[in-house]
């Protein structure tokens, strides 16, 4: 079973900030993460942006990756003067959904 982990970055960023904590979350965790943005791709003039980092983790990984994300991210923070806010967001794995028995077609059940 898998758990989803997401970063989700508020505020006004550079062009280039949510590829460069791309590439940061990928080296700290070893994980590969996909970057969504909403809003402005990317400002120049301060504009709001809000991105969204996801990675899947396996089995009891969750509690290390996380670790590992916030260590990126306050390296990343770090290096900006005005940092924009971010957040982790743990979503654990999802038990298997039971499974329908299959019906037979034969109105007379047989």
């Amino acid at each position: 079973m898998t758990a989803t982990i997401s970063v989700k970055v508020e505020g006004p960023v550079g062009l280039d900030e949510p590829a460069e904590l791309l590439e940061e979350l990928a080296r700290e965790t070893g994980l590969a993460w996909r970057l969504e943005t909403a809003g402005e791709q990317g400002t120049l003039d301060g504009g709001l942006a809000v991105a969204m980092l996801e990675a899947l983790v396996s089995g009891a990984a969750g509690a290390v990756v996380q670790v590992a994300a916030q260590r990126a991210i306050d390296v990343w923070r770090g290096r900006r003067l005005d940092p924009p806010t971010v957040t982790i967001i743990v979503q654990p794995p999802q038990p298997p959904q039971p499974t329908e028995p299959q019906r037979s077609d034969d109105p007379e059940g047989s």
